[in-house]
C-alpha cells in the first residue's frame, strides 16, 4: 500500500492563540502566493501543464481540466455549506466504513471559506506533505508535470513495445493533472509555514477521494474517473479493492451512484467491484505517479541540510523564519538538484546553490 503521505489531522499550528484556522491559513497561504510567483521554476511547470491540457480532444475534459489549473476549488463542497451538512456526510462515511469514527468535521475538511475558490493556486500549492517530495510553493505544478510526462512515456513504450494499438493520451494528462489538485485545499500553509494534514478517507490521503468527489461532481466520464481513482493503488490485483473503496468514498461525497454511473458493479454476493476491467490507461496512470519514491527520502535529506545551514547563518532567526527562508530555497532551485548536490558534494555543494 502506498505509505509517504503522512496520515495525521489538522496542524496544531492552525490552532495557534485560538486564531480560527482559516485566518492562519489565509496568512500561511498569501506568503506562499507571494514566493510562487517568483519561481521560475513553478512558471515552467505550469506553461507545460496548460499545454498539455490544451491538446485534450474532448471538449468537456479540456474545459474541466482547463479550469482546474486555473482554480483548483472542491466545489463539491458546495452540497456540504455547513456545519449539519459537513456532519451528515461524516456520519456517512463513518457508517459505510470509509473513515474512522474518531475523525471530527474539522478534521476531515481543511479550512474553506468558499468552495468556488481554491485556497491556494494550482502554482502555488505543495506537492507533498511537510519535508516530503514537492513540499514547497510550486510543488505541486512541479509533480504534476512529471507524472504527465511520466504517463505519456510508459504509454508510447507500451505501443512500441508490444504493439497496442492505442492507449488513450487525452485520459492521461487529465488524470495526472487532475490527480494532486486538491492538495491546493488539503495541504495550506499557517503564518508559521507549517501546514495542515490530512485525514485518512477510505484508506488514502483525503486529497485522493476529494478529488475522484470532484471529478464525479464535475460529469467527467466513467472511464476517466477510474483512472483518476486508480493513481494510489493499481486497479489489479489486490489494489482493485481499494480503488473500489476511493471510488465508493468519492461518489459518497458527491451524492451520486457508483453503480448508475458506471464505475462499479456488484458481484453475486452483493459487494462491490470494479465495473470494468482496468484499463491500460488507469494503470498506467498509476505507474506514472511514482515520482515520491526519489523525490520523498530526498526532500526529507534536503530540508535537513537547508535548515542546518540556514540555521548555521542565522542561529537566532525564528524557527517559523528558518521554515519560511528553506521554501525560499525550494522555489528557487529544485528539490532534487539540490539533493544531487547534496549526495555529491555534501553540505558545501548545497550552501553553493543557496547563494
Amino acid at each position: 500500500m502506498r505509505m509517504h503521505h503522512r496520515f495525521v489531522f489538522i496542524a496544531a499550528a492552525f490552532l495557534i492563540a485560538g486564531v480560527p484556522a482559516l485566518v492562519r491559513a489565509q496568512q500561511g497561504n498569501a506568503r506562499a502566493e507571494e514566493l510562487a510567483k517568483k519561481s521560475a521554476n513553478a512558471a515552467r511547470a505550469m506553461a507545460a501543464l496548460r499545454a498539455h491540457a490544451a491538446r485534450i480532444q474532448a471538449p468537456a475534459v479540456r474545459a474541466a481540466v482547463t479550469a482546474i489549473l486555473d482554480n483548483p476549488a472542491p466545489t463539491f463542497m458546495a452540497r456540504h455549506p455547513d456545519a449539519a451538512a459537513r456532519q451528515t456526510i461524516r456520519a456517512a462515511l463513518v457508517a459505510e466504513g470509509l473513515l474512522d469514527a474518531a475523525v471530527s468535521v474539522e478534521q476531515l475538511f481543511p479550512p474553506l471559506a468558499d468552495p468556488t475558490r481554491a485556497p491556494l493556486s494550482f502554482a502555488a500549492a505543495p506537492g507533498g506533505t511537510p519535508d516530503k517530495h514537492h513540499s514547497y510553493p510550486g510543488g505541486l505544478a512541479e509533480h504534476s508535470l512529471f507524472n504527465v510526462e511520466s504517463a505519456l512515456g510508459l504509454a508510447r513504450l507500451y505501443v512500441k513495445q508490444y504493439g497496442v494499438t492505442r492507449v488513450d493520451e487525452d485520459e492521461l494528462i487529465a488524470a495526472a493533472i487532475l490527480h494532486d489538485a486538491l492538495k491546493a485545499w488539503c495541504l495550506q500553509w499557517s503564518a508559521e509555514g507549517e501546514m495542515t494534514t490530512q485525514a485518512v478517507v477510505a484508506g488514502t490521503a483525503s486529497h485522493h477521494p476529494f478529488i475522484v468527489a470532484e471529478a464525479i461532481h464535475r460529469k467527467l466520464p466513467a472511464s476517466l474517473v477510474v483512472t483518476l481513482a486508480s493513481a494510489h493503488e493499481p486497479p489489479t490485483l489486490d489494489g482493485a479493492a481499494k480503488v473500489v473503496r476511493f471510488l465508493r468514498a468519492g461518489a459518497l461525497l458527491a451524492g451520486a451512484d457508483p453503480v448508475a454511473l458506471g464505475l462499479l458493479k456488484r458481484d453475486a454476493a452483493g459487494a462491490f467491484t470494479l465495473a470494468q476491467p482496468a484499463s491500460f490507461e488507469a494503470v498506467i496512470n498509476h505507474l506514472g505517479d511514482h515520482d515520491y519514491v526519489l523525490t520523498d527520502p530526498a526532500g526529507q535529506a534536503v530540508a535537513a541540510a537547508v535548515d542546518r545551514l540556514l540555521r548555521a547563518d542565522d542561529p537566532k532567526a525564528s524557527a517559523s523564519e528558518l521554515r519560511w527562508r528553506r521554501l525560499a530555497v525550494e522555489t528557487r532551485v529544485p528539490a532534487l538538484r539540490l539533493y544531487e548536490a547534496l549526495v555529491r558534494g555534501g553540505d558545501p555543494a548545497v550552501r553553493a546553490l543557496l547563494k
